[in-house]
C-alpha cells in the first residue's frame, strides 16, 4: 500500500525546506501540474522541470524557509494538508524586494495521486497576509508598516 503522508512529508521536507529538487523525479509524475495562487506565484505549471524550477527561485528568495504540516487528511488518492511556513525574504521575488523581512503564512494544499506520484496540486495560502508582513501593503484603513 502507497502511504501518501509519506510523500507529502517529503514534498515539504526535502523539495520547500531543504531545497532539493531532485526528490521531484522521486515524488512527482512526470506531467504533474500545480496550481498556485496567481498573485504571487506563477500560476499553474505543468511539468516537473516547472516545478523545480519554481521551488529553486522560490527557495533561493526565501533560503531559510521552514514548512511544518499540521494536518493531513484523506483517502485513496486525494489528500489535503493543513502548513505553516516561516522564512525570511532575501531576495527579489515575483517583484517582491527581498529586504531580510521575516513573514509566516498558513495554507493548505490539495495533492491528487496517481501510480505512487503527485499528479496534481492546488496551494492556496494567505497571500494578501504575506505581503502585509513583507511591507508591500499596509493594513486597511491605515497608514505604511511601521
Amino acid at each position: 500500500m502507497v502511504d501518501h503522508e509519506a510523500i507529502i512529508d517529503r514534498y515539504y521536507e526535502e523539495m520547500f525546506t531543504e531545497g532539493d529538487t531532485d526528490v521531484a523525479e522521486q515524488i512527482l509524475a512526470e506531467d504533474v501540474k500545480y496550481h498556485g495562487p496567481r498573485s504571487v506565484t506563477p500560476g499553474t505549471l505543468s511539468s516537473i522541470s516547472q516545478v523545480k524550477a519554481f521551488v529553486k527561485r522560490y527557495h533561493s528568495a526565501f533560503p531559510d524557509i521552514e514548512y511544518e504540516v499540521e494536518t493531513t487528511f484523506g483517502e485513496g488518492d486525494e489528500y489535503t494538508v493543513r502548513w505553516n511556513s516561516e522564512g525570511t525574504q532575501t531576495e527579489k521575488l515575483f517583484g517582491i524586494e527581498g529586504d531580510g523581512e521575516e513573514f509566516s503564512g498558513t495554507g493548505l494544499n490539495m495533492f491528487q495521486f496517481e501510480d505512487e506520484k503527485i499528479t496534481e496540486v492546488w496551494s492556496y495560502w494567505d497571500t494578501l497576509g504575506m505581503v502585509r508582513e513583507l511591507g508591500l501593503v499596509s493594513p486597511v484603513g491605515l497608514g505604511p508598516k511601521d
